[in-house]
């Protein structure tokens, strides 16, 4: 590990003739894993190769100027394009990230002006677009990286309803949504967010999975869509405290959203179950104080 640990000092120097050296010198280097499980190291980016730490997510240090330089580097020395991180003690559940999907879920690759051109360097040396069922795309909506993913799918990247909604492209939604009502086979077929709780399978749990991804993502036309073919306003997704999509719309500052939540008969004074708060609670402690007056009406 300590050879690993002075090849990330000199890449978050940004030093790429140092790390050109070090890798000439080590040929296992591009393919060494932290083994520690302390700070950044204990969940999700649980022994990471040097690769992945090009992505800045976890944000260990700040990205250096050169990443894009030191990120090829590493890649003409062989580093696996797909090698995945592996779940830490706390998060024994995770499902592994690639360097693809860490950057496509990296805000901090995005301000750095990293984000779109590592994606496209990692696809360049064949990285897999649909990782583990689709979770760069997945990851990215999930964490509001809205660009990743349009970019994602614009490169060929799998999609279903769910992740469609997410997207807010309506063209794409309306395939899995036959005539009938009834839902395509692959309406929820990329990677579950939550890898805990059962994967949702009815009808009325994928389209209520579909509402909360389109409010995340701030698409009022997706969310009224959907609320045209009887998805539930009130809908509770398996996952992170069982929030419904006001509670989303709130969190993210969506307003047109949340107003159209309220139209459609969304109760403000809904409580997620963890910490029993209310979409107006959940917008206040993102910090989004118009949205918080407006549920408050």
């Amino acid at each position: 590990m300590e050879a690993l640990e002075a090849a990330l000092d000199v890449f978050y120097a940004g030093d790429a003739a140092a790390l050109e050296r070090l890798l000439h010198a080590n040929s296992s280097l591009p393919h060494a894993r932290m083994t520690s499980a302390k700070g950044p190291y204990c969940g999700y980016f649980h022994e990471a190769t040097l690769l992945h730490h090009v992505a800045g997510n976890p944000l260990i240090r700040p990205l250096p100027g050169a990443t894009m330089e030191l990120a090829r580097l590493i890649l003409e020395h062989g580093a696996e394009t797909d090698a995945s991180t592996r779940p830490g003690p706390a998060q024994p559940d995770d499902i592994g990230w690639s360097t693809l999907g860490l950057v496509a879920t990296s805000d901090a690759a995005r301000r750095a002006g990293h984000q779109r051109p590592l994606l496209e360097l990692l696809l360049a040396h064949g990285a897999e677009i649909d990782f583990r069922n689709g979770g760069p795309l997945v990851g990215a909506l999930y964490y509001g990286e809205a660009e990743a993913a349009r970019f994602l799918v614009e490169r060929g990247a799998r999609y279903d309803l769910v992740s469609a909604a997410g997207l807010g492209r309506i063209d794409l939604m309306e395939r899995f949504v036959r005539d009938d009502g009834t839902l395509a086979p692959d309406a929820h077929a990329l990677v579950h967010y939550s890898q805990v709780r059962d994967r949702p399978a009815s009808r009325a749990d994928i389209l209520g999975l579909a509402l909360i991804f389109a409010s995340m993502g701030g698409h009022r036309d997706a969310a009224a869509w959907l609320l045209d073919r009887g998805t539930s306003v009130h809908a509770r997704p398996p996952f992170d405290h069982t929030a419904t999509p006001l509670h989303w719309a709130a969190l993210r500052g969506h307003a047109e959203v949340a107003s159209l939540l309220l139209e459609r008969g969304a109760d403000r004074t809904v409580r997620d179950t963890s910490f029993h708060g209310t979409p107006q609670g959940w917008a206040e402690h993102a910090g989004h104080q118009a949205v918080a007056a407006l549920i408050a009406r």
